[in-house]
């Protein structure tokens, strides 16, 4: 009787791994694969490749040395027999005796799936606070290493292998303070002009004060609405903060005088759903979030609030897919057709306005 097997990967198999790897994720992420051969762990049944974790090891500063969780992948006629357990039981060992002291890897908000048994594993959520103080300037090499500068809507949970205290990842009314406060403050490069077009005697956000109210009510009033949504369905969610979004953020105001918004989103609590169970809800909260944006647009007209709702409604392809577009996509066609008329009505009124 044939039994799942876990060993590193062997030279003769990489063709047969690299082809697992593109049929199990979208043709639009092959740009940022890796495949580490003396790191890359597979599960083979009857000598076939149908599963595989490739890890990424790599010195962070001198105490934290990464082992990072890049892509896991497995064959579809394998699927829900456990072998993402498999793999990660056989990466704690595994990465302990090439002196790793953490583990860490990305996943989008909307995928419990992945992070489901990570969770298991004892990961949890990191808080950008937490990588700071546990990275230090090593959190551009991680970044650089995990492709995710610009992942926004992916959160990175870790795991430590050295004993180290692992402060969970705030959420709630504590991260939509902190995520306003930081929306706010990346607002100053367009408030004090210390922006390119500024200095070439371009303004494009005229009242500033405008911009200040946009922030703090497209913020609250797109995670309130979508909460009321999820409370209505009898469905616990909870709001969580992003951290890599605040590069752009950063960026655009000093590029371009415009606002970049990072506002967060709220999320299905917990791990016991599926995605696909719940995408209706997911796309409900979603266009109930953009008719009030919309709603905000005409009430208050600022460029924070249209570009949240553009991020909102076209924004849907990685690295943008944490943005509620990505949720009405996955709601059908209707809910793609009645958020883009919501863009456009609002598109028009400002050019009236």
């Amino acid at each position: 009787m044939s039994e799942y097997s876990v060993s590193r990967m062997k030279e003769e198999q990489q063709s047969e791994v690299e082809a697992l790897m593109a049929a199990s994720f979208e043709k639009s992420l092959a740009s940022i694969f890796f495949l580490h051969p003396p790191t890359t762990l597979v599960v083979t049944y009857e000598e076939r490749v149908v599963a595989g974790l490739n890890l990424d090891v790599f010195q962070v500063n001198k105490r934290v040395k990464m082992g990072y969780l890049g892509w896991l992948y497995t064959a579809r006629e394998h699927r829900g027999k456990g072998l993402a357990g498999l793999l990660l039981e056989a990466a704690i060992p595994f990465l302990r005796d090439l002196g790793c002291t953490d583990m860490a890897g990305c996943i989008e908000g909307d995928n419990p799936a992945s992070f489901k048994q990570l969770e298991r594993s004892g990961f949890c959520r990191m808080s950008l606070g937490g990588q700071i103080k546990r990275f230090g300037v090593g959190l551009f090499k991680l970044y650089h290493h995990a492709s995710r500068f610009f992942d926004m809507g992916y959160f990175l949970w870790h795991r430590s292998l050295d004993g180290s205290a692992q402060k969970p990842h705030p959420e709630g009314g504590k991260a939509l303070a902190i995520t306003v406060a930081a929306n706010l403050l990346l607002t100053l490069p367009i408030a004090l002009g210390w922006n390119i077009p500024a200095y070439l005697g371009i303004s494009l956000v005229q009242d500033k004060s405008v911009l200040v109210w946009g922030v703090i009510f497209s913020i609250i009033a797109r995670t309130a609405s979508q909460a009321a949504v999820a409370h209505r369905a009898k469905v616990k969610v909870i709001y969580l903060g992003w951290d890599t979004a605040y590069l752009a953020a950063l960026l655009a105001p000093l590029l371009f005088g415009l606002p970049f918004p990072a506002p967060g989103n709220v999320y299905i609590k917990g791990s016991a759903w599926s995605l696909e169970d719940e995408a209706g809800l997911l796309a409900r909260m979603a266009l109930v979030s953009n008719t009030v944006l919309s709603l905000l647009v005409v009430l208050i007209p600022n460029a924070y609030t249209f570009l949240l709702l553009i991020l909102d409604t076209l924004f849907f392809f990685y690295p943008f897919c944490g943005f509620n577009a990505s949720r009405v996509k996955r709601g059908g066609r209707r809910a793609r057709l009645l958020s883009l008329l919501l863009l456009l009505a609002c598109s028009i009124f400002l050019l009236l306005y």
